[in-house]
C-alpha cells in the first residue's frame, strides 16, 4: 500500500513540475530502489529482505538566493521482512515513509546555508548509503570557498534518521540536547593533492572531541594510474581515566588503464582506546561492507586487500568487479576477517543494477554469517 502511494505521489509531483514549470518548482528527480538482503547466520537460519521504495526530491526556484527543498524516502516490505544485516526496515523491522530532507538554501557568491533535514557527508557524519534509506540529518550547514583552493565547512548537527541511526523511521536527537559542531577546511592548491582537516565537538561524557586530518595524492604516467593517502584522527576521550585514542592510516593503489586492474592496500591502526566510526559509516581507510576498525572494541590494527576491474578494457562498458579481504586483530590477538565480493552494471544512465555478497567471520565479537544484497536503481 505504501509503494502505491509512493508511485502515485510520483506521478502526481512529475504532473505539477509540467503544469507549475513557470512558478516555483525548479527541479523534480530522485530514484526508485528494490532490494533483496539474504542474512546466512552459522548454526541458525537464513534471514531473508525483499523492498522497494526510492526517493522523490523536489526544488522550488530560487528567490533571492534563497530556494526550499524535500525529499520523501520510503522503504517497503515485498513479502520478506525477517531482519538481520544491514537495516533495510525500522527498528521494529516495518516499512517506513519519511520525510529525510526538508531545507531552506541561500546561495549568496561563494557562500551556501542549508538549514533543515539534509543529506550530509563529512569524514565523521554521513549518507552511509548501504541499504535502502540513507542516513539524513537535521542541521545548519554553512559551506564557503573562501579562496580558489579553499573551502570551509561549518555546521551544527542536531537529529539524524536512516540506516545508521538508533530508529531508522524516526529522526533522534545525536548527543541529547548537545548536538556536534563542526568545523572542516580543504585545501586544494598543489598539484594532485587535497588537505583537508575536520574538528567534532561532541561535548559528552565518553568522546568529547575528535579532530581529524587527511591527505590525498593522486597522480597518472602513461596508462599507469596511483595514490596516496595517509589519516590520523584524536579522539578525546572525557571520561577521568580514560585514554584517549589514536587512529592511524595509510592507504595506497595503483591501476592499469589498459587492463582495467587496480589494486589497494589499507593500513589502520589504533592507539589507547576503540575507533568511532561517528555518525555514519566512518572515513578509516580499512572499512569493509561490514566490519571496519571500531569493532575492535579497544586498541587494534586492521589490513584491507582490494583488487578492482573494470570489463570496459574488453568492450564491457558499465561493467566492474571487485573484491576485499579485511583482517582486523585486537590488542589481545584475535582475529576478525571478511572476505567481499561486489559488481555492478549499468544498463543505461538511468539503470543500474549492483550486488554485494560478503563473508564475515567476527571471532572479537562472536559473530559468523555470510550476507548477500542486490540493489537495482532506476534514477530519474
Amino acid at each position: 500500500m505504501k509503494a502505491g502511494l509512493f508511485f502515485a505521489n510520483l506521478l502526481l509531483i512529475s504532473t505539477l513540475d509540467i503544469i507549475y514549470a513557470d512558478t516555483f518548482i525548479d527541479t523534480v528527480e530522485g530514484y526508485v530502489r528494490s532490494g533483496v538482503q539474504l542474512t546466512d547466520i552459522k548454526h541458525d537460519d537464513t534471514y531473508t529482505d525483499i523492498a522497494l521504495g526510492g526517493k522523490l526530491h523536489i526544488d522550488t526556484k530560487a528567490f533571492y538566493g534563497i530556494n526550499a527543498a524535500a525529499s520523501l524516502y520510503t522503504t517497503n516490505a515485498l513479502g520478506k521482512q525477517e531482519g538481520n544485516g544491514i537495516p533495510f526496515f525500522d527498528a521494529d523491522n516495518h516499512s517506513y515513509t519519511i520525510l529525510g530532507e526538508a531545507y531552506l538554501k541561500g546561495k549568496w557568491e561563494n557562500t551556501a546555508l542549508t538549514v533543515g533535514r539534509q543529506e550530509i557527508d563529512t569524514p565523521f557524519a554521513d549518507t552511509d548509503d548501504i541499504g535502502m534509506i540513507p542516513n539524513t540529518f537535521e542541521a545548519a550547514m554553512l559551506v564557503s570557498q573562501i579562496t580558489e583552493d579553499t573551502t570551509m565547512t561549518l555546521g551544527h548537527l542536531h537529529k539524524m534518521a536512516g540506516v545508521d541511526a538508533p530508529n531508522p523511521s524516526e529522526f533522534t536527537r545525536i548527543n541529547d540536547d548537545q548536538g556536534v559542531q563542526l568545523l572542516g577546511v580543504s585545501y586544494e592548491g598543489i598539484s594532485n593533492l587535497v588537505l583537508s582537516a575536520w574538528d567534532y565537538r561532541l561535548n559528552r561524557y565518553e568522546t568529547d572531541n575528535i579532530a581529524y586530518f587527511e591527505a590525498n595524492y593522486e597522480n597518472k604516467y602513461n596508462d599507469l594510474t596511483y595514490g596516496f593517502n595517509l589519516q590520523y584522527a584524536l579522539q578525546n576521550a572525557q571520561m577521568p581515566g580514560a585514554d584517549n585514542a589514536d587512529i592511524y592510516g595509510i592507504d595506497a593503489s595503483v591501476g592499469f588503464e589498459n587492463t582495467g586492474l587496480a589494486l589497494g592496500l589499507a593500513y589502520n591502526k589504533s592507539e589507547g582506546n576503540a575507533a568511532n566510526n561517528g555518525f555514519g559509516g566512518g572515513p578509516f581507510f580499512t572499512s569493509s561492507e561490514h566490519l571496519t576498525l571500531a569493532e575492535a572494541n579497544g586498541e587494534g590494527e586492521a589490513f584491507f586487500y582490494t583488487l578492482n576491474w573494470d570489463a570496459k578494457s574488453i568492450g564491457l562498458e558499465n561493467l566492474s568487479f571487485q573484491i576485499g579481504k579485511f583482517i582486523l586483530e585486537d590488542d589481545s590477538g584475535i582475529q576478525s576477517d571478511e572476505i567481499d565480493f561486489a559488481a555492478s552494471y549499468s544498463f543505461s544512465d538511468a539503470l543500474s543494477i549492483e550486488a554485494y555478497v560478503s563473508h564475515i567471520d567476527d571471532a572479537i565479537n562472536a559473530a559468523k554469517c555470510k550476507n548477500t544484497r542486490v540493489f537495482l536503481n532506476y534514477t530519474f
